[in-house]
């Protein structure tokens, strides 16, 4: 494997409308009013010594009808339309790193059916252990704040691959393949959020999830309005990033910040941004010409 040069391209499959602080924080970001978002997930590509190339999806996103309508999202794609913006089919993805399982992140693992899913153990367990909660703790039902990003159904969907052997389980610093790396936010967004260093040729980069959700995050060291877990945590998490990358953020791929299409070679297939933030020497760029 070229253990060193991974093509890392954001591609978005949904936008939502959402207050600023949701993002940005609160009150910081308080009264500017609602701005477009993107749903992202991102494809990384590397190649064996041989020629083989291999692909990986950082994050999985969604497919549930009751999201749709719970908050407003526009735009949404499959992965078979998305995907085939940068040449690629559902079937080409080998594992998918989950981030988190939010269900904007992890709903859809089962578009993917020849991929291994890899998630911080952390985060599994933590999750299990939200859902049984007494109902106290739920007054508004699925809407209630625990639940409030996370799909119940997700959990039998997530022991399906356990039973078929293709749920993987991580710790802080485990190597998912050459050159990647899953990095634990313990208790930050959630309760196992891992960001997932790559390296490349150009050097190391951070996709990041909702580990850091907008550039600001970390410009201002100011946490996201929206989280399940620990903003303490959260601001913590963005200093390791800033540090891991030496204070370049734009080396960060966020996990719903529009401005990663603006600061990176990018271009619009239908509704939705496909982004180059770095191609490998060993790849050639995706974009159509034109």
């Amino acid at each position: 494997m070229n253990a060193v040069d991974h093509s890392i391209r954001p591609l978005c499959f949904s936008h939502v409308d959402l207050p600023r602080e949701f993002f940005g924080g609160v009150p910081i970001h308080s009264g500017e009013g609602v701005s477009a978002s993107p749903m992202i997930y991102v494809l990384l590509s590397g190649q064996d010594d041989d020629g083989t190339v291999h692909h990986y999806l950082v994050d999985a996103g969604f497919h549930h009808e009751k999201w749709f309508h719970r908050f407003g999202f526009y735009d949404w794609e499959s992965p078979e339309t998305v995907l085939e913006k940068v040449g690629v089919q559902p079937s080409d993805i080998e594992k998918v790193f989950l981030t988190h399982m939010h269900f904007d992140h992890a709903n859809n693992v089962r578009a993917f059916p020849d991929a291994d899913v890899y998630v911080q153990w952390e985060e599994y367990q933590g999750w299990l252990k939200a859902l049984a909660v007494p109902d106290l703790y739920t007054p508004l039902g699925e809407e209630s704040w625990i639940t409030s990003s996370f799909d119940r159904d997700d959990a039998r969907v997530f022991g399906e691959l356990a039973r078929d052997h293709r749920l993987k389980f991580l710790g802080d610093d485990e190597e998912l393949v050459p050159g990647i790396r899953g990095h634990l936010s313990k208790d930050g967004h959630t309760f196992g959020t891992q960001w997932i260093s790559v390296d490349t040729s150009n050097g190391p980069y951070v996709v990041a999830g909702d580990a850091v959700m907008w550039y600001s995050n970390v410009e201002e060291m100011w946490p996201s309005g929206y989280t399940n877990g620990n903003t303490y945590n959260m601001l913590l998490t963005y200093g390791q990033i800033y540090e891991y990358l030496h204070g370049e953020v734009d080396r960060i791929v966020p996990g719903h910040d529009t401005l990663v299409f603006d600061r990176h070679p990018s271009w619009k297939v239908g509704p939705n941004e496909v982004a180059e933030v770095h191609v490998a020497k060993w790849d050639t760029s995706r974009r159509p010409a034109g």
